[in-house]
């Protein structure tokens, strides 16, 4: 049985906050204040819910519903997009592969009768991609660490600049905190100043800013699935990171340095560190993501730290209606000629869904 939570009203919120909670998912991504103020906000939020009532099997699945409109013009049909970060279905009790394989079937069936074009699946690292029902496309290297139970172990696999650097660290007198479950307004602060300030010195986009009140408000709601390290010289914090935490492993979420103190070494160190505090906590995984391209100098800064725990991150493209599909393309390539870019061929994979693509 398939059944469908708008997110975007009160009693669709609730019926979700209960669904987690029920669930005991414990994932950060799939928490309702994430995919607010990480996301894009409540509009067009819906929620894919699916029980098999003989066995108790439950999968959900969270996304937009987006009204597809080209040069201003509303064409009447929609896509599906999942929320950023790791998200795609997420499995509660036992799930068979039989339930999966109807959860999609199901979904598929929705979409014809609601004038979905297409959907785009960003899934998580721990398989949920199988079975799934459309396109499934390894799109990027993704670092996914185990924690060693012995420090040594742990110590001994990182590549030798890691090493190096964090002893550089450790004779500057570096030292750190880690807030977690308790974490103060003042430590936010900390993190938020030290944060926003290298986006702007990255000049990044404005997605990658947010409020002090935004992360407080995520924070505050949210104090089992987060935490808070931060990298000191001389008691003033140079270094910040907020970590999100499931059941199992941490993620490597936002942060920054300031880079007044690279010549120290406080990113290195401040991974370590976060690396000894998960494993005190029974923590699995470090969840460290991949770079901006495949295997760029971000990614293999990363894989120093676990040079062999290289995972693929998939994502998942599905066009349900080709005819549709296609209209809906050349739409945008007359649009896009219109204001002086080329045509976008049908078989070009380096986007999706295709007639989004006005760059």
């Amino acid at each position: 049985m398939l059944d469908i939570y708008e997110l975007d009203t009160k009693e669709g919120i609730e019926k979700y906050k209960y669904l987690l909670s029920e669930s005991d998912i414990g994932d950060p991504y799939f928490l309702i204040d994430y995919i607010n103020v990480f996301d894009k906000g409540y509009k067009n939020l819906r929620c894919f819910l699916y029980k098999n009532n003989e066995t108790g099997a439950i999968i959900f699945m969270p996304g937009y519903l987006n009204p597809i409109v080209i040069d201003n013009e509303e064409t009447g049909n929609f896509d599906f997009i999942t929320t950023y970060g790791y998200s795609g279905p997420s499995f509660v009790n036992e799930v068979l592969e039989s339930d999966i394989l109807d959860f999609w079937k199901s979904v598929d069936y929705w979409y014809k009768k609601n004038k979905v074009v297409c959907e785009f699946i960003r899934f998580n690292l721990s398989n949920n991609h199988l079975h799934y029902s459309g396109n499934c496309l390894p799109t990027m290297l993704n670092i996914k660490g185990k924690i060693l139970e012995e420090e040594e172990a742990q110590w001994n696999s990182f590549n030798r600049k890691v090493r190096k650097n964090v002893n550089k660290a450790k004779r500057n007198n570096l030292y750190s905190h880690i807030s977690y479950e308790k974490i103060t307004d003042n430590e936010i602060v900390v993190f938020f100043e030290i944060y926003t300030a290298t986006m702007v010195r990255a000049k990044a986009k404005n997605v990658f800013f947010y409020s002090i009140d935004e992360f407080k408000k995520f924070i505050k709601n949210n104090p089992q699935n987060c935490a808070i390290c931060t990298v000191f010289f001389n008691e003033i914090p140079i270094s910040s990171e907020l970590i999100l935490i499931s059941k199992d492993s941490i993620y490597s979420f936002l942060g920054g340095t300031n880079e007044s103190f690279f010549e120290k070494r406080p990113n290195d160190f401040l991974k370590v560190e976060i690396i000894n505090w998960a494993r005190k906590n029974n923590l699995k995984f470090y969840i460290l993501g991949g770079g901006y391209g495949f295997e760029d100098g971000i990614f293999n800064y990363k894989k120093a730290f676990f040079p062999n725990d290289v995972v693929n991150y998939y994502t998942g493209r599905k066009i349900v209606n080709k005819d549709i599909y296609i209209e809906l393309l050349d739409k945008t390539n007359k649009f896009r000629v219109s204001i002086g870019l080329s045509n976008i061929e049908l078989e070009d994979e380096s986007f999706f869904p295709q007639y989004r693509n006005l760059n």
